[in-house]
């Protein structure tokens, strides 16, 4: 199994997700995609090379039920999560985002 490594990054990318349901009024909902996030980690830190990679090496975990995504990839032993994004989110952003966090 690899060692898991979350970037500061993605911890805001996950909060502000959740601040989002919050501030909507969808009572329970941020807390529950933050559940969901924390629950896909165990799966991506050891299964994570069921997924195709999608973009420049990066993989990608849906957090179902919300429209949100995970990408991650491998460096060396390490598992390394980037980018946690809306689903409909532009693919020059995604890319954009991807590309600036690569480097992490």
């Amino acid at each position: 199994m690899r060692a898991l490594r979350i970037l500061p990054e993605v911890l805001e990318d996950t909060a502000q997700a959740a601040r989002w349901y919050d501030d909507e009024g969808y009572v329970g909902l941020g807390d529950r995609i933050l559940a969901v996030f924390y629950s896909s980690l165990p799966c991506i830190q050891q299964q994570g090379e069921i997924y195709r990679p999608v973009c420049k090496g990066f993989r990608r975990i849906l957090l179902n039920p919300f429209p949100y995504a995970v990408y991650y990839r491998f460096h060396g032993d390490w598992v390394v999560v980037s980018l946690v994004i809306h689903a409909a989110r532009r693919p020059g952003l995604l890319r954009k985002l991807l590309r600036e966090r690569r480097g992490q």
